[in-house]
């Protein structure tokens, strides 16, 4: 018969297995994910740059006052109807910074300004329109009957009939435009002006028979 060997007791186990390896299982390999850690510097570097464009927008813009809601032409100008908004500064804007808008109080709109609108220096006046002696007229000039570049308010202008058919002799009048509106295809602009009261009739006319055109200063 073949003897069969019995096992015998197992050895001793070294105290470094056994502290490296209490249960027997071999430690978890740590892996590199590289997508992850790519798309944390893009978030990184997102977020500086967003940063940064918002400080510099901050950093270059300017308070400025803006009607709140409508102030209708004539009326006084009440501390509710105002709001302060920022821009960026634009050399051609005119416009009231907001350090000054409480002596905009209690002043008069020499123009119609609608609520959302930057408010213009020009478009408040400590005197109500039109002044004593005066009249508003409205007259409408076509792109041949004026300079390109609208008037602004207050601005003073010349005012010149064109001769009819019967060749009547050219005048001229001299207004203050109080208000400037562009119609809708663009063509034409409308303007508000004070003239003499003495010679309004004889314009508005001259405005219903489209026999008016205008000049003024750039500036």
């Amino acid at each position: 018969m073949k003897s069969s060997a019995v096992p015998g007791p197992p050895g001793p186990t070294s105290p470094l297995a056994e502290a490296a390896d209490p249960i027997g299982i071999a430690p978890p390999k740590l892996r590199r994910r590289p997508l992850l850690i790519a798309l944390g510097v893009i978030l990184i570097v997102v977020g500086a740059i967003t940063s940064w464009y918002v400080v510099t927008i901050v950093k270059d813009t300017a308070s400025v006052v803006a009607a709140l809601s409508d102030i209708p032409r004539g009326g006084l100008i009440d501390r509710s109807a105002l709001t302060v908004i920022e821009i960026r500064p634009d050399p051609l804007l005119r416009t009231v910074p907001a350090a000054e808008l409480e002596s905009l109080v209690g002043q008069r709109a020499s123009a119609d300004i609608p609520a959302g609108v930057i408010v213009a220096p020009e478009a408040v006046s400590a005197e109500l329109l039109p002044a004593a002696g005066q009249a508003i007229v409205g007259i409408a000039l076509a792109v041949n009957q004026r300079p390109a570049t609208p008037p602004r308010l207050r601005q003073p202008i010349t005012l010149v009939a064109l001769a009819d058919s019967a060749g009547a002799e050219t005048s001229q009048y001299e207004a203050v435009v109080v208000a400037v509106t562009q119609t809708a295809d663009g063509q034409s602009v409308v303007l508000d002006v004070s003239v003499a009261k003495e010679q309004a009739a004889a314009i508005a006319r001259l405005a219903a028979d489209d026999r008016i055109a205008a000049y003024w200063d750039a500036e």
